[in-house]
Order: structure tokens, then sequence, then C-alpha cells
């Protein structure tokens, strides 16, 4: 499965997969503890050390999975409470953090095994389809007008009511993703930024390779394949190296982090509630895990 940059940038909206760093640090870096992953080795990679300041007020991908288990397992001690025999949807997701795909691919070892693809993740669907009509109210609620289930009814509204407390919103708050998002988006554009794109431009054009920018790479219609093929592989390799010659990571990611901040210190009480609130749902939800263990 190819990761495009569009699919990358809402995924960091949503979950902020990487590491979940303090929002107030100024300097923006910081060491990874966690252990090396086998698919993508920190070691291997330019944002290793990279922690962008709004990364502290929304959800890391291991803190996202820890909110969704606790949501799966409360789903379904409900609806065994009702006669269901409800089994949630499990999936492996590759350990691959938003910042190692933020800026387009920037690990040496993911570039040179899997190119601008991810490993495809181990998937256990759910069996909602057999629950039946009834089943499936108890699970997400009446279905809405459109027809679709209602991700806030049924036993599922329930699980997401209880680890998002009293008056609180389930998952990552709306400001703190606004944040990470159009940060992305006016990063873009800044002249330090061009100017790093071109330099990097001129580096894979040097190795026989024309894009614009990594977006352009990493969104090639050649490498929408199922599976990765040599011209792929070279490709990416090339891209880091030409990331890591530029500077372009650092850049990008200086640039990125000035404007979070300001951002951050405009909104100083309202995140501070929202980090808050973030770790009050990741208690709960470390609770129930062990609860359900």
């Amino acid at each position: 499965m190819r990761k495009k940059t569009t699919a990358v940038l809402f995924a960091a909206a949503l979950l902020l997969t990487g590491c979940s760093g303090a929002g107030g640090d100024h300097g923006g870096a910081r060491a990874s503890a966690a252990p090396d992953s086998s698919l993508a080795p920190k070691s291997s990679s330019l944002t290793a050390d990279l922690a962008l300041p709004v990364e502290g007020y929304i959800f890391s991908e291991s803190e996202m999975g820890l909110l969704t288990h606790a949501m799966n397992d409360l789903a379904r001690d409900c609806m065994k409470a009702k006669g269901f025999d409800y089994r949630p949807d499990e999936t492996d997701t590759p350990d691959i953090g938003v910042m190692d795909r933020r800026y387009g691919i920037a690990n040496s070892y993911t570039a040179a095994t899997y190119g601008y693809h991810f490993p495809t993740p181990r998937t256990g669907r759910a069996n909602v389809r057999s629950l039946g009509e009834a089943g499936r109210i108890a699970l997400s609620g009446k279905p809405r007008a459109d027809g679709r289930l209602d991700p806030d009814g049924g036993c599922v509204g329930e699980a997401k009511r209880r680890l998002a407390g009293d008056r609180g919103t389930f998952g990552p708050d709306e400001i703190a993703r606004r944040i990470n998002l159009d940060s992305y988006v006016r990063s873009q554009k800044d002249p330090r930024v061009l100017a790093v794109f071109r330099a990097w431009s001129s580096c894979m054009a040097d190795r026989g390779y024309r894009y614009a920018s990594p977006m352009d790479a990493i969104d090639d219609p050649r490498f929408g394949k199922a599976r990765t093929d040599p011209a792929e592989i070279s490709t990416a390799r090339a891209d880091v190296e030409c990331k890591k010659k530029t500077r372009l990571v650092r850049t990008w990611f200086d640039v990125e982090s000035a404007m979070q901040q300001t951002e951050i210190d405009k909104n100083a009480e309202t995140l501070a509630r929202i980090k808050r609130h973030k770790e009050d749902q990741l208690k709960r939800a470390a609770a129930e895990a062990g609860r359900s263990r």
C-alpha cells in the first residue's frame, strides 16, 4: 500500500502518528526513547530527533491505538450485555510515525526496502454484517437519513462518551488538529521552504529524476502499483539522499515549528485544557485496557 501525501496529511491531523512531545518546547526537537522499529528504524530516519510543538496536544499512533482498543473493548462488552457477539475490527498498522512521512519519505531503510509503499497491515475484519439489523442498531444506533451508521450512536457512542468523560469530545480536539493541518499547508508557501524545494529538485535532477517537490515524487502515479518495483526503490533512495544533502527536512520542520508555536502561544489557555482532556482520555483508556485483560 502506497501512502500519498494527502493521506499522510489527514492522518497527521487526526492521529499525529509519531512522537508525542511537550507542546511548550520552543526548541521543537527531542530524542525519542522508543525502541527502533524493525519496519522503520528511527536510526535510519532524518526525522528521528524531531517533534512538532503541537504534538503534545494531539494523539500519537500508539495513543490513538490505546484509545481505539479501549473503545472496542467497551463496545464489545456493551453488545454482549445486549445479547450480541460483536468482534471488533483489529488492524496491525506498521509502526511508522507521521514525522517519518510528513515531509515525504525520510527514512533510508524504508526507502531501500519499500520505496514509497508502506507494508500491508494485517487486518482482522469485524463481524458487523453478521450481526443483522438489530445488532447493527445496537452497535451504532439507528441509521442516519442518508443510510450511514451513526458514529456516536449505540454501544460505540456509549463507549466514546465513557472515554471522553462529561461534556468531552472523543479523540483529538479540532483546534489542535487545525493547527497541525494549517501549518503543514502554510509552510509549503514559505520562501525558505520553496528555496530548499528548488535545491532538492536540482539534486534529484542530477540523479536523473525530475520533480518540483517531494510531494510530486511520493505522489508519482507510476508508483501506485500494488508492488514496489526497482524504479520506485531507486527514486525513493535518491529522494532521501537529496533531502539529507539539502537539509530539506530540518529547514521545513523549523519553519513549520515556528508557525505552530505562534498559534499555540495565541491559544495557550485553550490548548492547556485540550492537553488535560487528552491525558484524561488516555488514563481512562489505560484503566479500561487493564480491566479487560
